[in-house]
């Protein structure tokens, strides 16, 4: 697990070695996000190192300045979490209570606040900036419908607790694998299960506004009910279904057959209604030319109505953009 430790992080990962303000300021602006960055002390020199990787739509961090310094940063476009290594700090989220980190306390930040960390001289910590939308999709994943409103997570985040313990040993699994040369870190497939493993475990570890529904337990519909929703979303994909219609059709709770689902396929309903709704897409598209129809009438036939998910989620799934498709 990760633990109170001098030893430096991700080490195969350089991005940037600094004494000069300037330098380090933007180094951390080109890896994560714009920010004011003051020396607190008078005539200290900076010993800043950062190490970063990318793991899908996650950029995993260490980062060290060597020097009392203050970071006071734009609104964040997706959430961050500071996870400290060594000594503390005082961090803060937009207008939320100030977070005093520590080796058993990291910090989160969520989207369209600024923050403000005021970092003491010995301190280094693990920085992850997570992609917004690759979170809210895989809690979309985690509860099978869409979500109504932000994600909103705790800002102060016990690592003591089991579930967080958990979560940290992730992050020692990827800090080990991405720095091993030919590792399967580095194949896209496995980078992709580690950023959802990354995720998913922030989700179920740390307290947020979706937590209660999230964790609520319920028995699984059995086998031929789960059976008898995959003929209907087969069968007639483009209908607007939602869990509830989907769950009213074959007789069963919304819960019952999420956890049906996952049991039997490994994925939610709407999950599974998604892929069935791209492969038609991918259908008319790979029939179609480009002076017949366009890819937002497709999409938006077969019920997706934002063009930047629609692009990623199909990309995601067929390695290419739609426009390649339609191309040929």
């Amino acid at each position: 697990m990760v633990t109170p430790t001098q030893k430096e992080l991700l080490s195969r990962h350089p991005v940037a070695r600094a004494a000069d303000v300037d330098e380090a300021h933007a180094a951390v602006t080109r890896t994560f996000l714009p920010h004011r960055l003051d020396v607190l002390e008078r005539d200290v020199r900076l010993n800043m190192k950062l190490n970063a990787v990318r793991v899908g739509a996650v950029t995993v961090g260490y980062l060290r300045y060597g020097g009392a310094v203050r970071l006071v940063t734009v609104e964040a476009s997706n959430y961050h979490v500071n996870v400290p290594l060594v000594g503390s700090m005082e961090q803060r989220c937009g207008s939320f209570d100030p977070v005093f980190t520590r080796p058993d306390r990291a910090a989160v930040f969520m989207p369209d606040h600024p923050a403000d960390l005021r970092w003491q001289a010995h301190c280094a910590q693990l920085c992850l900036m997570i992609d917004r939308s690759e979170l809210e999709l895989e809690l979309e994943r985690q509860l099978g419908r869409p979500l109504g409103k932000p994600v909103h997570f705790a800002t102060a985040m016990d690592l003591r607790t089991p579930a967080a313990q958990s979560w940290l040993a992730m992050l020692e699994l990827v800090e080990r694998e991405t720095g091993r040369p030919g590792g399967l870190a580095h194949y896209p497939l496995v980078a992709a299960r580690l950023q959802s493993l990354l995720i998913a475990g922030l989700l179920l570890a740390q307290p947020h506004n979706y937590s209660d529904l999230l964790l609520a337990s319920a028995h699984p519909a059995p086998p031929r009910t789960v059976r008898r929703a995959v003929e209907l979303i087969e069968e007639d994909p483009g209908r607007p279904w939602s869990s509830a219609t989907l769950a009213h059709e074959v007789a069963a709770s919304v819960r019952a057959l999420q956890v049906g689902f996952q049991r039997s396929y490994g994925l939610p309903p709407m999950t599974y209604l998604r892929e069935v709704r791209l492969n038609r897409v991918h259908d008319e598209l790979t029939a179609a030319t480009p002076d017949t129809v366009t890819i937002t009438a497709v999409a938006a036939r077969w019920g997706f109505l934002h063009p930047g998910r629609f692009a990623t989620a199909y990309r995601r799934k067929f390695g290419r953009l739609p426009s390649d498709t339609l191309r040929g």
